[in-house]
């Protein structure tokens, strides 16, 4: 049995995609047309239909090149499509257009399409839209102990460090965090408490030295991650070159990336605005967890 050239079946492909973008009309495959100069032309996909009363004809050249489409194809086919007086012409390239292809073909007003990818190595590009999330997060949290009697020097100390007893203070104020402020939109040292000890307190400082304390005043300042990741898509649809915009059939799948949910990995993006993909635009605002809920953390407010 001979084996079906694969340039033929992307035409094929591209013909069935073509037939279920546009249901009304009549799509044909491998279509022989006379020209104005009495010779028959051959075209890959030939499309024929009616708009305001009016029959339409178009036609549609397949490339299923091992490289983009240049100015040269394009050349052919401006010749070629208008000896039939073709109402509108289109050109579909496996792997994409060099810009002076899509220029050119511009001018001429030939479409430039591609199959949606679903192979970025072997085609050569991806189609898809930036997903914008907005995360915000705590980027600091400090304290602040109120002694009893003012040391006699600067007390430098980490804030994770700090206890009463066996149990670390920072622990209150986390759960605190947690309990109270999940969902803080707003930004900078927003989150202020403060703790009076009804009896003084022995606070230990990195397990080195102790100090005796009437309170501890806690802050937290928020902050806010802009952040954008390009997701891929693909079905069985066409990405215009020209305008940027791909078009699938209304019953078909899509199909995106996997979208990993650790946002802070993606790459920083500088611009509240969305780039106009002609697709999905996607904007998530989230609130990190940053912290676990400590069941058996001390309780300030009974000292």
């Amino acid at each position: 049995m001979l084996q079906e050239n694969a340039g033929i079946g992307f035409e094929k492909v591209v013909a069935d995609i073509q037939s279920q973008v546009d249901p009304n009309a009549d799509v044909f495959h491998n279509k022989h047309i006379v020209d104005r100069l009495g010779q028959s032309r051959q075209f890959d996909v030939v499309i024929r239909g009616q708009f305001a009363g009016q029959e339409i004809l178009g036609v549609i050249e397949c490339k299923d090149l091992g490289k983009k489409v240049g100015t040269p194809e394009i050349d052919a086919f401006v010749t070629k499509s208008n000896d039939i007086n073709a109402n509108f012409k289109i050109v579909v390239s496996r792997r994409g257009f060099t810009k002076p292809a899509i220029d050119k073909a511009k001018h001429y007003g030939i479409q430039t399409l591609s199959l949606i990818p679903n192979d970025e190595i072997n085609y050569g590009f991806k189609v898809g839209s930036y997903w914008h999330a907005d995360i915000y997060y705590w980027e600091q949290i400090s304290l602040r102990l109120l002694f009893t009697e003012e040391p006699d020097r600067p007390i430098k100390f980490e804030a994770q460090n700090v206890r009463i007893g066996s149990k670390k203070v920072l622990d209150w104020f986390t759960n605190y965090l947690i309990s109270n402020v999940t969902c803080e939109n707003k930004l900078g040292w927003v989150v202020g408490v403060g703790i009076e000890f009804e009896n003084f307190q022995n606070i230990n400082i990195d397990d080195k030295e102790n100090y005796i304390c009437k309170g501890i005043d806690f802050h937290a300042k928020r902050s806010l991650a802009k952040k954008q990741k390009f997701v891929g898509i693909n079905g069985a649809g066409f990405f215009d070159w020209q305008r940027s915009k791909a078009t699938l059939p209304a019953q078909d799948n899509i199909r995106t990336d996997v979208v990993e949910t650790n946002f802070m990995e993606w790459e920083d993006r500088h611009t509240d605005e969305f780039e106009k993909s002609g697709f999905l635009s996607i904007k998530i605002v989230g609130h990190l967890s940053q912290f676990v809920l400590v069941q058996n953390a001390i309780d300030l407010e009974s000292l």
